[in-house]
Order: structure tokens, then sequence, then C-alpha cells
């Protein structure tokens, strides 16, 4: 029997589409190393302790499948109403979501969510869950503007204004993200990971790229509250973007 061509649309805590993946391989995995895996997550480093593969998408004759790679806090899929853990693996079907923890704040459990669907004759089938998902992407209405002399990060939108609190490397970083935007006439520039880092630590040394990391998801939990986290975008194996507000 013919396998039938598949897809997985990738879904942040927040609820923004990071990416969507059409399923050409035998096998997809899903880490934290761009390097290592199709689909990079960034999940809160001290919770995320897998360092290479967290799970996989295998394909076994026309069958998906959805494998724990052995990871220490658990994948998750979501069929219907009810999310339970994969042990060992399980089947996929059609509108099934698999989700990879992301946080803990104050008890509540964030996940990113990979949103399984089934080509069926050339036409991808709409499941439920991935309508659910696109509907809660934020409103792009909203854009960033940072006072270096006030040391401020505010969220602009038009239902209102959110002042966002960083600790002070937090500062650091958007206000070198926020004035390369500036000299490039206010367009969302892409830093890279060693110029975050020269831009944060100096020379100091014994910093690494997962430090970094987790500033960018301390910012990016922030922003969540406000529903902008999507204003912090990645590229895979590069670095960031901060979307700021256009130059006056």
């Amino acid at each position: 029997m013919e396998a039938e061509s598949a897809e997985v649309v990738v879904v942040g805590p927040s609820g923004a589409r990071i990416t969507s993946l059409e399923l050409t391989k035998e096998r997809v995995t899903v880490g934290r190393l761009t390097e290592l895996n199709d689909v990079a997550l960034e999940p809160d480093p001290e919770l995320f302790v897998s360092r290479t593969t967290h799970c996989a998408l295998e394909r076994v004759g026309a069958r998906w499948y959805v494998v724990d790679a052995g990871s220490v806090n658990g994948t998750f899929l979501r069929r219907g109403d009810e999310l339970r853990r994969v042990e060992g693996r399980a089947a996929l079907q059609d509108g099934d979501v698999v989700c990879v923890l992301a946080s803990v704040d104050d008890g509540v459990r964030r996940y990113f969510e990979l949103a399984f669907r089934q080509v069926d004759g050339g036409q991808a089938t709409r499941a439920a869950p991935v309508a659910d998902l696109a509907a809660r992407v934020p409103s792009t209405d909203a854009c960033l503007a940072y006072d270096s002399d006030a040391a401020r990060l505010v969220l602009r939108r038009e239902s209102g204004d959110g002042e966002v609190q960083l600790r002070p490397q937090g500062h650091r970083l958007v206000r070198h993200m926020a004035e390369r935007n500036a000299s490039a006439g206010g367009t969302s520039v892409l830093c890279s990971h060693d110029e975050l880092m020269q831009a944060v630590w100096g020379d100091e040394p014994m910093h690494t790229r997962l430090e970094l990391a987790r500033l960018v998801w301390e910012l990016r939990r922030e922003l969540r509250r406000l529903g902008g986290e999507d204003l912090v975008e990645s590229e895979r194996g590069r670095g960031y973007r901060l979307r700021t507000c256009p130059v006056d």
C-alpha cells in the first residue's frame, strides 16, 4: 500500500505558527539542536534536558508514528480532548497533535504543538485542531519600542501598550537588536548568535549559546503575557530578529 503524503504544522506555546514541514523523508527528528534535527524548538533550557533528539516522526509502510526518544519531560499526543503521554511509539491519525513541553509558568504547562495532517488526493485535510491553532496566532498590529535612555521596552498595539520587564542582560540583548534595526531604517535585522553574545557579555569568558537561548526564552515569556511572543523571530542555526516599530 502506497503511503499518503503528510505534513506537520508547528505552533509555539503562544499559538504563533512557527513553520510547516512536508514529511517527505522516512524519519523527521524534533529537538533543540538545529544542526541535528529537522524541527528545532526553543523551550525553557532548564526543562528541555534532551540534548540531541527529543522525539521523531517515522513512516512505517503506509503509517506514520511519533516515537519518543527517551526524553525526560516526555512526548504527548493530543487526540480530540484527550492528552496522553507517548510510551515508546504511537500511530498518528489525521488531526493528531504531538505536544512537547515548552515551559511551566506558575504550574501551567505550555507546549510546542506539531499538528499532523494527512494529504488525500493532493489536498491537505483541514483538520479541526490545525484550524484551531491558526486562529490563535497573535495579530500583526503589534511592534516593540525600546527607549535606551530609560531602559524601557514597550509592546505597542492598537488595543493598548504594555511594558515588558527584563533583567539587565535582557536589556543589553534588546538594546543591541533595536539599534541594529534602527540603523537599517527600521527593518528587522537578523542578529547572529555570536554578535548577540558579544553584545550581552562582551569579553566575559565561559558564556554559551544555551545562556543566550535562556535570555531569548525569558524575553518571549514576558512578551507572551502580552500576546506578543511572535515579535522575537528565530532563524534556524543563524540567530534572532526583533520586530520593532517603524522609525519615525
